[in-house]
């Protein structure tokens, strides 16, 4: 019997294998033939989510790494109920998520997890964005399907439960490559929020 399957090293490529002997401790495989894979998300999106607690990170992990983002950066904002401090131990748990995610829809490359220990080291990363991508319930008008250009790295700000304060909007915007992005009319929590913006960027940009 011949027992075929597609590996994956985080290159960007798909290996068919053919597993040739089956020992205790190992495997042994001929790879047929390499392809580029076609899942992985051709723009570079990065979402900077503000803390949320466990259980609702988990949704998000799992739910943008179907999407196509390619990096997670978890941050603490002055409104965040849950702390980094208290979720380090859950990085590694999220890291097995997106493993997990990864194989389910076929992308080869996992989602990227990071964390930065506050919002000032969070805004000083934002200059390496071509565009930013601020998603605040107060923006009404500009929508992320409307936004026209050709953008190498892009960012999506995410607020916790509490959202932002006005201190830190301020900051935000007054960053040359924010922009401030409506959802829609309704006000959406916080994870379908991250959810949602993941979505339409990728839809919207991937070329």
């Amino acid at each position: 019997m011949v027992i075929n399957f597609v590996a994956f090293c985080g290159d960007g490529k798909d290996y068919f294998c053919e597993i040739l002997n089956i020992n205790k401790n190992s495997v042994e495989c001929k790879i047929e033939k390499i392809e580029n894979n076609l899942a992985d998300a051709k723009v570079d999106i990065c979402v900077y989510q503000a803390m949320l607690k466990a259980d609702k990170l988990e949704l998000i992990t799992q739910k943008i790494t179907e999407i196509g983002i390619k990096e997670l950066n978890l941050f603490e904002s002055e409104f965040c109920v849950a702390k980094l401090k208290d979720n380090n131990n859950k990085i590694e748990r999220l890291n097995k998520i997106t493993l997990e995610s990864s194989k389910q829809c076929g992308r080869s490359i996992p989602l990227k997890i990071d964390t930065k220990p506050n919002f000032k080291s969070m805004l000083e990363s934002l200059k390496n964005y071509d565009l930013v991508l601020f998603a605040y319930e107060g923006q009404r008008v500009n929508k992320i399907t409307q936004i026209q250009g050709d953008y190498n790295k892009i960012a999506i700000i995410i607020g916790s439960e509490g959202g932002f304060s006005d201190n830190e909007y301020n900051e935000l915007m007054q960053l040359k490559n924010v922009q401030c992005v409506t959802l829609g009319n309704r006000i959406l929590r916080a994870e379908t929020a991250c959810i949602v913006a993941s979505a339409l960027a990728v839809e919207h940009f991937e070329k």
